[in-house]
Formats: structure tokens, sequence, C-alpha cells
């Protein structure tokens, strides 16, 4: 989940907020006579950041892995110009934040992460059709992924649910810091401190779940962004992308270096600063070599609306879950006959139904989290000899053949296709 929007100030007060890039590294300052930045400029403060990241990410080990990184980082200028430079306040649209290709900060593959800037002395309409997601929620954040909560704000997360839904699924809120002298319909409270939203759309089956189709609309008067604004945001790119990466990377290392390895456990960070009422957060760090396999077993609540696990790499970057099986959630998995999920983590397929590939990384973040659910139950993980994986688990699992995990995969990266999430 960067992490950044979601845990804001507590993130900052253990040291895991990136720094902004180095005056030296901001160099834009061939402006004369009062100019604004030209592209060189610009294009001269962006230059440092490709190097910086990849020592950051020790991922300069082989070309493979460098040529993966810039084009990681490309995504993350990408996912600013989107989502920072190319906003227009007194226009704003859901863009999407996090995704197979904008990989950061661990997404939920289950959830279609949008995002939008928001002015908090302005007024909004939300309205769409609310599908057949799982559900959906609108949180307020502090933060503009550049500016950082003061600590004092607490999200205010908003459900989809609670609204009036007509009959063709149709709904529609103001958002605003009051509420409209004579409006009878369904509002939002605006917060002073909100800088953005994030919407995020939760899919059980990818397959046949009908997606939201949402918009927003600003019923007051803004200006246009002034030619001085826009070249402020140009200028604050290099730091969107530091930002992105660097907090990210902190945060792996603050899970593996305080939840262990190949353990997890309830999260320390999110427990102090969740915005996500009645949603639990449980990390901890994986390494294991490729003849290895990690056993991670739990009970699964009797009531839970929502429940999940996904790996990882060490960036906080989720392995790539439309082409391998790096993630389940509670319809996709399967549990034993005793009620309990059992999954394998391992680089080389076990044949086991829950099966969760690492992609090969060395070591990367294992996180689960429960949603609304009757308990919150930490599972327990043990190191195995990949050959013997058989013996750790019951008698009657099944097995998945080569050709059954191949046609596995392929209907898992259709369903993937499926999904609106641009």
């Amino acid at each position: 989940m960067t992490r950044l929007g979601r845990i804001g100030a507590t993130l900052a007060a253990v040291g895991l907020l990136a720094a902004p890039l180095s005056a030296g590294a901001q160099a834009q300052t061939r402006n004369q006579a009062g100019a604004l930045p030209s592209w060189a400029d610009q294009m001269e403060a962006l230059k440092d950041v490709g190097g910086r990241l990849l020592a950051t990410a020790e991922r300069g080990d082989t070309e493979a892995h460098r040529q993966e990184m810039y084009r990681y980082v490309l995504g993350a200028v990408s996912n600013g110009f989107l989502n920072y430079v190319n906003v227009d306040m007194g226009h704003p649209t859901w863009t999407p934040l996090w995704n197979s290709a904008y990989n950061y900060g661990g997404p939920n593959p289950d959830y279609a992460y949008m995002f939008t800037l928001v002015d908090p002395k302005g007024a909004y309409r939300i309205s769409g059709y609310r599908g057949t997601s799982r559900f959906v929620e609108i949180t307020e954040q502090p933060s503009d992924f550049l500016t950082s909560s003061d600590g004092k704000h607490v999200p205010a997360t908003h459900e989809l649910d609670t609204l009036h839904i007509g009959k063709d699924g149709y709904f529609s809120v103001i958002m605003s810091a009051e509420r409209p002298a004579g409006y009878k319909g369904d509002w939002w409270r605006l917060d002073a401190s909100t800088l953005s939203l994030l919407m995020r759309k939760a899919s059980y089956d990818w397959r046949h779940e009908i997606d939201p189709r949402m918009a927003i609309d600003r019923l007051d008067d803004a200006p246009a962004p002034s030619p001085e604004e826009m070249a402020r945001r140009f200028s604050n790119l290099k730091d969107w992308v530091a930002s992105t990466i660097e907090s990210d990377i902190r945060l792996t290392h603050y899970y593996r270096e305080h939840h262990g390895i190949n353990t997890i456990k309830k999260s320390q960070l999110m427990a102090s600063s969740n915005p996500f009422p009645g949603q639990v957060y449980l990390d901890g760090a994986f390494q294991i070599a490729d003849d290895e396999a990690l056993i991670l077993e739990t009970t699964v609540p009797a009531k839970c609306r929502y429940w999940q696990i996904l790996l990882a790499d060490n960036r906080f970057a989720t392995v790539d879950w439309v082409n391998r099986q790096s993630s389940l959630n509670g319809y996709q998995a399967r549990l034993d006959k005793d009620g309990r999920f059992r999954a394998v983590i391992a680089a080389r397929d076990p044949g086991a139904p829950n099966w969760l590939d690492t992609g090969g990384e060395a070591w990367g973040i294992i996180q689960m989290r429960w949603n609304r659910c009757a308990d919150a139950p930490e599972p327990v993980v043990r190191k195995v000899a990949l050959k013997d994986v058989r013996r750790f688990l019951p008698a009657d699992t099944p097995v998945v053949t080569a050709t059954a995990r191949k046609e596995q995969l392929r209907l898992r990266r259709e369903a993937a296709q499926l999904r609106q999430l641009w």
C-alpha cells in the first residue's frame, strides 16, 4: 500500500519518508530575466533520479535488474505526471494510482486504486454506478505524496454502500466543508486538511464482478492552473518519484528489521494510524533459497467481509500478479477440510493449490489483510525443504499438475485484464 498516502505521519515519525533531492539535483536555475524553467532545466533536474534510486534499491547487480529498475523509475515519472503534474484542480478526474504498471507500495491485486487531488475549500459531486465489487471506499488524505500530514488529521473513509443507490445502481453524493443550504441528498463532509482522495474498489471474483464506474465534478468555480503553477509541479516531479520509491524501500527494511524474516505479524505501523476502519494489516519478510519453501498456515474468521495475501519484492513492488500467482484472496484460495488456509511460498511450483510465487526474489515482503472480520489471527510460518512440502500439508491436498497450472495462470491473466484498472 506508496504506503506514504496510507501511513503519512507515522512514516515520518519513524524516518521512512524520502527526503527531497539535493539542491544540486534541483538544477533548474538557467532561467534568465525571471523566466520559468525551460524543458532542458526540468530534464536536468530529473537526470540524477534514476541513478540515485538504483543505488537505494540495491538492484544494480545484473543488467536485467538495472534495466528493470530504470523502467520502474520511468513508471514513477509517468505516475507523477498523471496524478500530480497533469491535474486541473477546477476539473478533477479519477486517475489510476497503483496497478501492475504503477507497482508502488505493494498494491493489492484485488483493488482498483483511483486518485485525485482536491481543494479542501472546494465542493464536489461524486457520482456513478455501484457495480458489484466487494466494497468501494474513498479515503480523504492529508497528503499529495509531496506534502505530509502533521499527524493531527485522522483520515475519514467513506463507504459507498452507505449512500442511497438507485435500482439501476446509480448514486450521487456531494462532498464539501459544509452541507449546501437546502440540500437533502447524500453528503460527505470534506475536512479542511484534505489534499487528495484515494478510492479502493475491491474485487473478489475478478472475472464476474462488475467494477464501479465513477465520476467527480467540482461544483464551485476554480481558475485553471497558471503557467507558474504548472512549472512548479513539473519541478516537483523529481520529488514525487523519489518519495514514491525511497519511502517504499525504507518500509520494506522496516518490516524486515522489526517484524522479522520468514514470519508475519500485525503491522506495528498501521496499528497506530490505520485510515481504513475494520481492516487489520499483517506484514513480515521472506528470504528463502530456490530449494526451500515457507508453509503459511492460519485459521480464517467465520465472519469476514474480505481477506487477502500477497508477496512483494524488496522495493514493495507486488510480484507480477497478472502472470504469476503471487496473491490470493478469500474467493481464490482453497481452504482445507479443517477450515484452515495453508499456502506454500516458493520460487518453484510445489504443485499445491495455494502456491504463492516469489518470482525468484532473493527477499521480499509477505502482507495480509483481514477486512471487517470477526477476529484477526496471526498465521504461523514454517521454513521447509521444497521437496518435503507435502509432508506438511493435509494428505488430501490436491496435486496441481504443470498443465493445470498453465491453464490456471491463463485464466488469471485473462481475468486480471477484464478489470477496469485504467
